[in-house]
């Protein structure tokens, strides 16, 4: 008998091994074209730089608006596209230059002729990119995330229409700061990044 119940789990093992190789000998596979990998280099500045020096805000009053207007330059080889990040950084850290700085509200709009209309009044032409449906947002918060060169272009100018104010109304001391006395100084950050 035991001869028997070894025999028959041997034929067992033999059938159950044997279907697991037969399924693992269906295969397919499939052929697919070259595809073309380019590498390339890009750069990206502002006067030569990946940030601007905004230099020190201390004009502002309430309800007074300050236009600037920036080039930004976008090189790519290798077909490269390029996205861009625009931050604030605040450079003076001390109570008031915080307290100004957190009072100032930003636009910015993206123009791409350099004949394009930036003043402190009227609307600025191109894109407005920050800023709520021609209103400003808090400068503290400023983050903008654009494309400058499309993939089928190597190299491309933009221009930025970046404005400043200190909405109406706003109270004359914030946080124990008499913001009428105070200055504060921060730069626009620039980083790019290649894309495909």
């Amino acid at each position: 008998m035991k001869r028997v119940f070894a025999m028959i789990a041997g034929v067992a093992l033999v059938l159950v091994t044997g279907t697991g190789v037969t399924l693992a000998l269906w295969n397919d596979s499939e052929t697919i074209d070259g595809v073309a990998i380019r590498s390339g280099v890009l750069m990206l500045d502002i006067g030569g730089q990946t940030e601007y020096d905004m230099g020190t805000v201390d004009t502002l009053y309430p309800g007074a608006v300050t236009a600037t207007r920036l080039e930004l330059n976008g090189h790519a080889s290798g077909n490269l596209g390029l996205d861009y990040v625009l931050t604030s950084v605040l450079t003076d850290t001390s109570s008031a230059s915080s307290a100004l700085f957190g009072v100032v509200d930003a636009q910015v709009y993206v123009q791409s002729s350099a004949s394009a209309e930036c003043a402190t009044s009227g609307v600025p032409g191109g894109t407005q990119v920050y800023g709520a449906a021609g209103g400003y947002s808090d400068l503290a918060a400023l983050s903008v995330t654009e494309s400058l060169v499309s993939t089928t272009e190597l190299a491309n100018t933009d221009y930025l229409c970046v404005r400043l104010t200190i909405p109406a109304g706003t109270s004359a001391t914030v946080d124990g700061v008499e913001l009428s006395d105070a200055t504060s100084s921060f730069i626009l950050n620039f980083a790019g990044e290649g894309i495909r």
